[in-house]
Protein backbone atom coordinates (compact mmCIF):
# COMPACT_ATOMS: atom_id res chain seq x y z
CA UNK A 1 0.00 0.00 0.00
CA UNK A 2 3.24 2.30 0.94
CA UNK A 3 4.36 1.45 -1.98
CA UNK A 4 1.08 2.51 -3.97
CA UNK A 5 1.14 5.90 -2.10
CA UNK A 6 4.34 6.85 -3.40
CA UNK A 7 3.81 5.35 -7.06
CA UNK A 8 0.13 7.60 -7.06
CA UNK A 9 2.29 10.83 -5.15
CA UNK A 10 5.10 11.09 -7.98
CA UNK A 11 2.11 10.72 -10.78
CA UNK A 12 0.52 13.50 -9.26
CA UNK A 13 3.57 15.85 -9.43
CA UNK A 14 4.20 14.88 -13.01
CA UNK A 15 0.75 15.71 -13.89
CA UNK A 16 1.19 19.40 -12.07
CA UNK A 17 5.09 20.01 -13.55
CA UNK A 18 3.59 18.61 -17.19
CA UNK A 19 0.07 21.31 -16.77
CA UNK A 20 2.67 24.32 -15.39
CA UNK A 21 5.09 23.68 -18.22
CA UNK A 22 1.58 23.83 -20.71
CA UNK A 23 0.42 27.13 -18.94
CA UNK A 24 3.74 28.69 -19.50
CA UNK A 25 4.11 27.71 -23.73
CA UNK A 26 0.09 29.24 -23.73
CA UNK A 27 0.16 32.98 -24.74
CA UNK A 28 -2.38 34.72 -22.80
CA UNK A 29 -2.91 38.42 -24.06
CA UNK A 30 -2.39 41.05 -21.90
CA UNK A 31 -4.35 43.69 -20.47
CA UNK A 32 -4.71 46.05 -24.04
CA UNK A 33 -3.38 43.99 -26.40
CA UNK A 34 -4.65 43.91 -29.57
CA UNK A 35 -4.90 40.33 -31.17
CA UNK A 36 -3.15 39.19 -34.26
CA UNK A 37 -5.65 37.45 -35.95
CA UNK A 38 -8.04 41.26 -35.80
CA UNK A 39 -10.05 40.85 -39.45
CA UNK A 40 -13.42 41.88 -40.85
CA UNK A 41 -15.98 39.05 -41.44
CA UNK A 42 -16.70 38.97 -45.34
CA UNK A 43 -14.27 41.27 -46.17
CA UNK A 44 -15.40 42.45 -49.64
CA UNK A 45 -18.69 44.49 -50.04
CA UNK A 46 -20.74 45.85 -52.31
CA UNK A 47 -22.61 48.89 -51.90
CA UNK A 48 -25.47 51.01 -54.38
CA UNK A 49 -24.17 54.47 -55.09
CA UNK A 50 -26.95 57.24 -54.00
CA UNK A 51 -28.12 54.62 -51.15
CA UNK A 52 -27.47 55.06 -46.87
CA UNK A 53 -25.73 51.23 -46.00
CA UNK A 54 -23.51 50.32 -43.22
CA UNK A 55 -21.00 47.88 -44.04
CA UNK A 56 -18.78 45.96 -41.52
CA UNK A 57 -18.82 43.38 -39.17
CA UNK A 58 -15.07 43.16 -36.68
CA UNK A 59 -14.38 40.69 -35.40
CA UNK A 60 -11.72 41.74 -32.39
CA UNK A 61 -10.86 38.03 -31.29
CA UNK A 62 -9.00 38.43 -27.75
CA UNK A 63 -7.90 42.22 -28.13
CA UNK A 64 -8.94 44.75 -25.28
CA UNK A 65 -11.58 46.54 -25.24
CA UNK A 66 -13.07 49.04 -26.01
CA UNK A 67 -10.91 49.32 -29.52
CA UNK A 68 -11.29 52.64 -31.58
CA UNK A 69 -11.17 53.01 -35.06
CA UNK A 70 -10.35 55.36 -37.85
CA UNK A 71 -10.32 55.17 -42.03
CA UNK A 72 -6.18 55.51 -42.83
CA UNK A 73 -6.82 55.81 -46.49
CA UNK A 74 -8.76 55.06 -49.52
CA UNK A 75 -8.14 53.44 -53.09
CA UNK A 76 -9.75 52.62 -55.84
CA UNK A 77 -7.03 50.30 -58.28
CA UNK A 78 -8.71 51.19 -61.50
CA UNK A 79 -7.88 54.86 -60.95
CA UNK A 80 -10.94 56.61 -60.53
CA UNK A 81 -10.87 59.74 -57.69
CA UNK A 82 -11.70 58.87 -54.21
CA UNK A 83 -12.74 62.62 -53.16
CA UNK A 84 -16.49 61.78 -53.51
CA UNK A 85 -16.41 59.07 -50.43
CA UNK A 86 -15.47 62.47 -48.43
CA UNK A 87 -17.75 64.58 -49.69
CA UNK A 88 -20.29 66.11 -46.88
CA UNK A 89 -23.86 65.21 -46.83
CA UNK A 90 -26.71 66.95 -45.04
CA UNK A 91 -27.90 64.34 -42.82
CA UNK A 92 -31.38 64.96 -40.07
CA UNK A 93 -30.35 64.11 -36.53
CA UNK A 94 -32.97 63.92 -34.16
CA UNK A 95 -32.03 65.52 -30.40
CA UNK A 96 -35.36 64.84 -28.99
CA UNK A 97 -37.48 61.40 -28.77
CA UNK A 98 -39.42 61.10 -31.67
CA UNK A 99 -43.75 60.11 -30.59
CA UNK A 100 -44.83 59.54 -34.25
CA UNK A 101 -47.89 62.15 -34.63
CA UNK A 102 -45.60 65.17 -34.69
CA UNK A 103 -46.24 68.14 -37.47
CA UNK A 104 -43.39 69.34 -39.68
CA UNK A 105 -42.79 72.20 -38.09
CA UNK A 106 -42.44 70.05 -34.38
CA UNK A 107 -40.05 67.87 -36.24
CA UNK A 108 -37.83 70.75 -37.50
CA UNK A 109 -37.91 71.63 -33.73
CA UNK A 110 -36.75 68.22 -32.56
CA UNK A 111 -33.86 67.62 -35.47
CA UNK A 112 -30.61 69.65 -36.59
CA UNK A 113 -29.31 68.83 -39.76
CA UNK A 114 -25.56 67.96 -39.74
CA UNK A 115 -22.65 67.90 -42.61
CA UNK A 116 -21.02 64.22 -42.62
CA UNK A 117 -18.62 62.15 -44.94
CA UNK A 118 -20.52 60.59 -47.64
CA UNK A 119 -18.48 57.72 -46.57
CA UNK A 120 -17.32 57.51 -42.72
CA UNK A 121 -16.51 54.87 -39.84
CA UNK A 122 -17.61 54.18 -36.37
CA UNK A 123 -14.94 54.89 -34.30
CA UNK A 124 -16.52 52.38 -31.43
CA UNK A 125 -18.02 49.89 -33.93
CA UNK A 126 -15.74 49.72 -37.23
CA UNK A 127 -19.08 50.08 -39.02
CA UNK A 128 -18.53 51.79 -42.49
CA UNK A 129 -21.43 54.35 -42.59
CA UNK A 130 -22.58 55.22 -46.38
CA UNK A 131 -25.14 58.28 -46.39
CA UNK A 132 -27.92 58.34 -48.68
CA UNK A 133 -27.43 61.29 -51.64
CA UNK A 134 -23.86 60.53 -51.96
CA UNK A 135 -22.66 60.62 -55.59
CA UNK A 136 -19.85 57.61 -55.32
CA UNK A 137 -18.83 56.70 -58.86
CA UNK A 138 -19.22 52.90 -59.68
CA UNK A 139 -15.78 51.09 -58.70
CA UNK A 140 -14.19 49.20 -56.12
CA UNK A 141 -12.64 50.79 -53.62
CA UNK A 142 -9.85 49.54 -50.86
CA UNK A 143 -10.08 50.59 -47.23
CA UNK A 144 -7.16 50.70 -44.93
CA UNK A 145 -8.67 50.85 -41.64
CA UNK A 146 -6.76 51.84 -38.08
CA UNK A 147 -7.25 49.98 -35.12
CA UNK A 148 -6.44 51.00 -31.83
CA UNK A 149 -6.95 50.81 -27.86
CA UNK A 150 -4.62 51.65 -24.94
CA UNK A 151 -2.08 49.57 -26.13
CA UNK A 152 -1.33 50.23 -29.39
CA UNK A 153 -2.08 51.03 -32.95
CA UNK A 154 -2.35 48.27 -36.09
CA UNK A 155 -2.87 49.29 -39.78
CA UNK A 156 -5.39 46.51 -41.82
CA UNK A 157 -4.85 47.18 -44.91
CA UNK A 158 -7.38 46.24 -47.49
CA UNK A 159 -9.59 45.68 -44.43
CA UNK A 160 -12.46 46.40 -46.76
CA UNK A 161 -12.88 46.46 -50.27
CA UNK A 162 -16.83 47.84 -51.21
CA UNK A 163 -18.01 47.92 -54.79
CA UNK A 164 -20.32 50.24 -55.73
CA UNK A 165 -22.61 49.99 -58.64
CA UNK A 166 -25.04 53.03 -59.79
CA UNK A 167 -27.76 50.85 -60.50
CA UNK A 168 -28.93 47.27 -59.72
CA UNK A 169 -31.64 44.62 -60.94
CA UNK A 170 -32.51 42.30 -58.39
CA UNK A 171 -35.09 40.13 -59.42
CA UNK A 172 -36.76 39.57 -62.48
CA UNK A 173 -39.81 37.96 -63.36
CA UNK A 174 -39.32 33.81 -65.40
CA UNK A 175 -41.87 35.01 -67.86
CA UNK A 176 -39.60 37.68 -69.00
CA UNK A 177 -37.20 36.93 -72.35
CA UNK A 178 -34.08 37.87 -70.40
CA UNK A 179 -32.53 40.40 -67.30
CA UNK A 180 -34.26 44.16 -68.30
CA UNK A 181 -31.27 46.49 -68.45
CA UNK A 182 -30.40 49.94 -66.75
CA UNK A 183 -28.97 52.77 -68.94
CA UNK A 184 -27.94 56.19 -67.37
CA UNK A 185 -28.32 58.55 -70.57
CA UNK A 186 -28.06 62.06 -69.00
CA UNK A 187 -27.61 64.17 -65.15
CA UNK A 188 -30.92 65.47 -66.31
CA UNK A 189 -34.40 65.14 -65.89
CA UNK A 190 -34.76 63.08 -63.20
CA UNK A 191 -36.77 60.90 -65.36
CA UNK A 192 -36.77 57.04 -66.04
CA UNK A 193 -38.05 55.79 -69.75
CA UNK A 194 -39.49 52.19 -69.70
CA UNK A 195 -39.23 50.41 -73.12
CA UNK A 196 -40.95 47.14 -73.36
CA UNK A 197 -39.07 44.76 -76.44
CA UNK A 198 -41.26 41.60 -77.93
CA UNK A 199 -39.40 39.19 -79.65
CA UNK A 200 -36.30 42.08 -79.55
CA UNK A 201 -38.62 44.52 -81.23
CA UNK A 202 -39.32 48.00 -79.36
CA UNK A 203 -42.91 48.58 -78.61
CA UNK A 204 -44.68 52.15 -78.09
CA UNK A 205 -45.04 53.53 -74.32
CA UNK A 206 -48.59 52.29 -74.28
CA UNK A 207 -48.02 48.55 -74.51
CA UNK A 208 -46.80 48.69 -70.91
CA UNK A 209 -48.47 50.22 -68.02
CA UNK A 210 -47.61 50.76 -64.48
CA UNK A 211 -50.48 50.84 -61.58
CA UNK A 212 -50.43 54.17 -60.31
CA UNK A 213 -51.74 53.68 -57.11
CA UNK A 214 -49.80 50.54 -56.41
CA UNK A 215 -48.18 49.36 -52.77
CA UNK A 216 -44.57 48.49 -53.83
CA UNK A 217 -42.27 49.59 -57.09
CA UNK A 218 -40.69 53.14 -57.81
CA UNK A 219 -42.44 56.60 -56.54
CA UNK A 220 -42.91 58.48 -59.23
CA UNK A 221 -45.19 60.61 -61.86
CA UNK A 222 -46.30 59.27 -64.84
CA UNK A 223 -45.69 62.01 -67.74
CA UNK A 224 -46.68 60.48 -71.35
CA UNK A 225 -46.72 57.35 -72.99
CA UNK A 226 -44.46 57.97 -76.66
CA UNK A 227 -42.94 55.96 -79.86
CA UNK A 228 -40.17 54.80 -77.93
CA UNK A 229 -41.64 54.12 -74.61
CA UNK A 230 -43.63 55.24 -70.60
CA UNK A 231 -42.40 57.96 -69.02
CA UNK A 232 -41.97 59.04 -65.40
CA UNK A 233 -40.82 61.74 -63.60
CA UNK A 234 -38.85 59.90 -60.91
CA UNK A 235 -38.16 60.65 -56.87
CA UNK A 236 -34.71 59.32 -56.88
CA UNK A 237 -32.53 57.47 -55.02
CA UNK A 238 -34.93 55.00 -56.43
CA UNK A 239 -34.90 52.07 -53.41
CA UNK A 240 -35.76 48.29 -53.63
CA UNK A 241 -38.82 48.33 -55.95
CA UNK A 242 -40.45 45.39 -56.62
CA UNK A 243 -42.98 46.57 -59.51
CA UNK A 244 -45.59 45.30 -61.85
CA UNK A 245 -45.69 46.45 -65.30
CA UNK A 246 -48.47 45.10 -67.45
CA UNK A 247 -47.97 43.95 -71.45
CA UNK A 248 -50.61 44.20 -73.51
CA UNK A 249 -50.17 41.43 -76.03
CA UNK A 250 -51.91 41.65 -79.22
CA UNK A 251 -52.07 38.68 -81.79
CA UNK A 252 -53.79 37.77 -85.12
CA UNK A 253 -56.32 34.84 -85.33
CA UNK A 254 -58.14 34.38 -88.20
CA UNK A 255 -57.38 37.97 -89.46
CA UNK A 256 -58.99 39.23 -86.23
CA UNK A 257 -56.81 40.95 -83.84
CA UNK A 258 -57.26 39.66 -80.17
CA UNK A 259 -55.88 41.47 -77.18
CA UNK A 260 -54.58 40.12 -74.20
CA UNK A 261 -52.72 41.16 -71.12
CA UNK A 262 -49.91 39.90 -69.06
CA UNK A 263 -48.30 41.27 -66.07
CA UNK A 264 -44.67 40.66 -64.77
CA UNK A 265 -42.69 41.83 -61.67
CA UNK A 266 -38.88 43.04 -61.84
CA UNK A 267 -37.30 44.48 -58.51
CA UNK A 268 -34.67 47.70 -59.35
CA UNK A 269 -32.57 50.12 -57.55
CA UNK A 270 -31.02 53.15 -58.98
CA UNK A 271 -28.93 55.38 -56.88
CA UNK A 272 -28.02 58.38 -58.67
CA UNK A 273 -30.57 60.66 -59.80
CA UNK A 274 -30.60 61.63 -63.35
CA UNK A 275 -32.03 60.23 -66.63
CA UNK A 276 -32.42 56.53 -67.38
CA UNK A 277 -33.88 54.14 -70.09
CA UNK A 278 -35.29 50.88 -68.33
CA UNK A 279 -35.70 48.15 -70.84
CA UNK A 280 -38.22 44.74 -70.27
CA UNK A 281 -37.67 42.14 -72.82
CA UNK A 282 -40.74 39.60 -73.53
Amino acid sequence: MIHNNKIFRFLTAVLGFTMLLAGACTKIPQEGSIAPDIIYKNRKQFAISGLQQNIGDFQPSTSTLPLKFEIAEIREPGGKPVSALSDEIPVIRYKEAIVGNESAEELALKSDTVMVPAVGINEYTGVLEIQEGNRIPAGEYHFDIQVSNKSGVRLLKDALVVEFKETDILSWSPGMAKQPEIERVGDTPNQIRFVGYLDGQPLPGDYIDFTKDRAAGFKGTFVDDTDDGEIWNVNFPVKQSDTYATWKMVTEVGGVEQVSYEAYNFNFVIGIPGSYVVRLYK
